[in-house]
């Protein structure tokens, strides 16, 4: 189960300055969204009260969703330089998100998953709740996209995207 798997790029610095893809691609996978400006934070913490406490916070960085996944990397300052979920172990994870407008401040994404049995970099069988602020936009394209690839990883995965053209 993969859970926080990014391998970045050892100039991803750079990469991310000049708009590049900061990590490396699977196979066959391709990004469809990514924010324009590197405003967004994240923050992930333990569900689990009975166990050591977990809090993740990155100030700054840039969101990507490819066909496969979620991967957040950080710019400048944050425990972590990149987050990362694979959407097509979303079942497992028992994965679930949801859009928050709050009366005040930006929009955010906020998701919830379980460790599982084996996780990268996570303890085993926890719950986590995760936010990302998004303070310059993009939140809405983001969850568009988000349902359409979740639903193309889960649900429809025997169905070919290479189809005949129609001619009448």
């Amino acid at each position: 189960m993969s859970i926080n798997s990014v391998v970045l790029d050892e100039r991803y610095e750079l990469l991310l300055s000049t708009g590049k893809i900061p990590f490396l691609l699977n196979e066959g996978e391709s990004i469809r969204f990514r924010t324009s400006t590197s405003r967004q934070s994240l923050a992930i913490s333990s569900q689990d009260s009975t166990s050591r406490t977990i809090n993740i916070k990155a100030k700054d960085g840039y969101v990507f969703l490819t066909t496969i996944r979620i991967v957040f990397v950080t710019v400048s300052s944050g425990d972590i330089n990149s987050f990362s979920i694979d959407l097509t172990n979303s079942p497992s994870l028992q994965f679930s998100h949801k859009l928050v407008s709050p009366w005040f401040g930006a929009n955010y994404w906020e998701f919830l998953f379980n460790s599982g049995s084996s996780s990268d970099g996570f303890p085993t069988n926890q719950w986590f709740k995760g936010t990302i602020m998004f303070n310059d936009g993009g939140l809405f394209e983001f969850i568009n996209i988000l349902n359409l690839i979740i639903n193309d990883v889960v649900h429809n995965v025997d169905i070919d995207d290479e189809l005949p053209q129609y001619s009448a």
